[in-house]
């Protein structure tokens, strides 16, 4: 549940896709429906098994927990700037599926305007019709790929995404946290946590994803801190 994929690979699933999808379009055009529905249940299946995967706990791994809280769900009701940071982070998730409906402009767009110029320019160059099809609907999933892509980076530059994550109740370890009784979040080097007494909480952040955070509540919480502190588990951020 907690583990993203990186940027690399949300990249190359996407570039994947567009050359799988203009092989469809070209060479077997009457399965295209069949192809979009095919490739959406493959990559749900690929994504769950890995996330579940990387999510399941091995059983040395808990053993020795160092701190137990079940009541984090009531804690975190107490904090009045959550649900502001919760509005934030629903808005930023609506600003980037706002830019989907770019699809139905400039599917179009390149279809009625650039595809005859694409199609003039390789026909100089190239003789079979359906490699030239196949080119051209290659070039068009790029375009529609990068034009998106480009709105969503200037939209984040607007809205700073944000994810926080907060589990209802958890068990730390020395190796991670056993958070809602079904997912493991295993520490890494480049994680750090974030102090704040007054609300109540520790919040992991990674330097690989700034934008992604774990929040654990407690109204013990400067004992975790302790723990994790004494024994080097994770380092506090530097302010």
């Amino acid at each position: 549940m907690y583990q993203q994929p990186s940027r690399k690979t949300t990249i190359l699933m996407s570039q994947l896709a567009i050359v799988f999808m203009s092989v469809v379009t070209s060479f077997f055009p009457q399965y295209y429906l069949i192809a979009i529905i095919l490739y959406m249940v493959v990559i749900f299946v690929i994504m769950s098994y890995t996330t579940t995967r990387k999510s399941r706990p091995r059983p040395e791994e808990l053993k020795n927990p160092i701190f137990k809280e079940l009541k984090a769900a009531k804690i975190a009701m107490l904090d009045k700037e959550l649900s502001k940071e919760l509005m934030k982070q629903m808005k930023t998730s609506m600003a980037t599926f706002v830019t989907l409906p770019l699809v139905f402009i400039l599917f179009p767009l390149y279809m009625n305007y650039l595809s005859p110029i694409v199609d003039s320019i390789l026909s100089q160059y190239i003789e079979n019709e359906v490699f030239i099809r196949f080119i051209s609907f290659l070039i068009m999933y790029e375009f529609i790929f990068g034009v998106l892509s480009l709105v969503r980076m200037l939209v984040s530059t607007r809205y700073k995404p944000i994810n926080i994550m907060f589990p209802q109740q958890y068990i730390v370890y020395p190796t991670g946290i056993y958070a809602d009784n079904r997912f493991f979040v295993r520490f890494s080097n480049d994680q750090c946590f974030k102090y704040d007494p007054k609300r109540h909480y520790i919040e992991i952040v990674s330097e690989r994803n700034p934008a992604f955070k774990i929040r654990l509540y407690s109204e013990n919480i400067s004992r975790l801190r302790e723990k994790l502190l004494d024994k080097k588990i994770l380092r506090e951020c530097r302010q």
